[in-house]
């Protein structure tokens, strides 16, 4: 009888090892999406910045002063580094603090932010409500256990979010188009920007074709009376597999209620920031990148004085700090970026705000000056 009921408890384990596996690794194929193909192909072709079988920075070279030293290891071994987990060092001592926002019943007078950690966050503007490279599912990548997010940074997901009237992303890498986000958005969403390409992603995950908008750099879309989106440049590249810049990365220009908020997307530090500022700017609010800077990809991160800068070139009277607060994905300690931040916004006299996980931040207010970050 003892034999039988340990042969039985050993069946249990392995059918949930194995439907696990089912879940979990479907979910990971799935994750992978799709590159554009076919007709979608073919447009993508004749567009000025695609060529040998690629979209291309509009700059060649990012300008910085930080000596680059471009590892020659394969691709793959990094990939190994990150999913052996980042050293004490880099990581959080204690669970970061969120504030709790009512996200669906909280209106404002202007045009307002609520920032939940990496790269997303939500606008509330009018009685809109934007959402921008939401990444709720607790990890950076394909399959769980790839890149964890910090203790206390995951409190939202998509229960908290509101009607979503337009979901926004920058470009295809995990930490910015999530596959279990959306998924779990989509009853929410009503349509959804993203840059040239990227909609196969999305057909491929069942969402309709007519609820995608691709944008090429400086297209524009109406989204209500007051509010208009435009794709902007950045100095990126995009991947979900090791075949790259198959789709197209993009910053953003949000005008709406009369006042301007710019996002950087994922950016190395080049000219096109100043080209910006001088045909969209100056801008009421940056949300600007600043983390997962390496001296082995300047092409593809800016490091935080080049931040500061950049929030010079667009005019941004303020700046918040995204793409740090939830991932480990260099190997700078986790506050680093806005410590360093601050030191330079101060030399070039710019306003930084850095709100808690989750609190809002509405145009115009005064500047966030509790330094949480460095309680951990």
């Amino acid at each position: 009888m003892r034999i039988e009921k340990l042969e039985t408890a050993a069946t249990a384990v392995v059918v949930l090892i194995f439907c696990s596996f089912l879940v979990y690794g479907c979910n990971a194929i799935k994750a992978i999406g799709r590159n554009p193909s076919g007709e979608a192909l073919q447009k993508i072709e004749s567009l000025p910045n695609y060529k040998n079988g690629q979209f291309h920075n509009l700059d060649q070279d990012v300008q910085t002063a930080t000596v680059i030293n471009r590892s020659r290891k394969p691709r793959w071994v990094g990939l190994l580094k990150f999913l052996k987990g980042q050293p004490k060092t880099v990581l959080p001592s204690k669970p970061l603090i969120a504030v709790n926002t009512d996200l669906v019943h909280t209106t404002f007078d202007k045009p307002t932010v609520i920032w939940f950690g990496h790269s997303s966050f939500l606008l509330k503007a009018g009685k809109a409500n934007i959402l921008f490279d939401p990444s709720f599912s607790g990890f950076a990548g394909p399959f769980k256990g790839a890149i964890q997010a910090f203790p206390g940074s995951n409190v939202y997901d998509e229960r908290d979010m509101p009607v979503i009237d337009a979901l926004v992303i920058s470009h295809d890498h995990y930490d910015h188009l999530d596959y279990l986000t959306v998924k779990r958005l989509r009853k929410k969403i009503r349509r959804i920007i993203v840059p040239i390409g990227v909609g196969a992603h999305l057909k491929y995950w069942g969402f309709p074709s007519s609820m995608i908008t691709e944008l090429d750099w400086d297209d524009s879309i109406k989204l209500t009376d007051s509010i208009t989106i435009t794709a902007t440049t950045a100095h990126h590249r995009s991947n979900r597999t090791m075949k790259t810049n198959k789709t197209l990365w993009a910053g953003y220009v949000i005008k709406a209620d009369g006042y301007k908020i710019f996002y950087s997307g994922d950016s190395g530090y080049s000219l096109h920031f100043k080209r910006i500022g001088q045909r969209y700017g100056p801008f009421d609010l940056a949300m600007m990148e600043c983390g997962q800077y390496n001296v082995k990809w300047p092409n593809s991160h800016m490091f935080p004085y080049q931040t500061a800068q950049a929030a010079v070139d667009v005019g941004a009277a303020m700046t918040i700090p995204v793409h740090w607060g939830k991932y480990a994905e260099s190997e700078h300690a986790w506050n680093e970026p806005i410590n360093l931040l601050v030191k330079a916004a101060d030399s070039l006299k710019v306003k930084v705000t850095v709100p808690f996980l989750g609190q809002q931040y509405t145009v115009g207010t005064v500047v966030r000056k509790v330094d949480w970050w460095n309680f951990f």
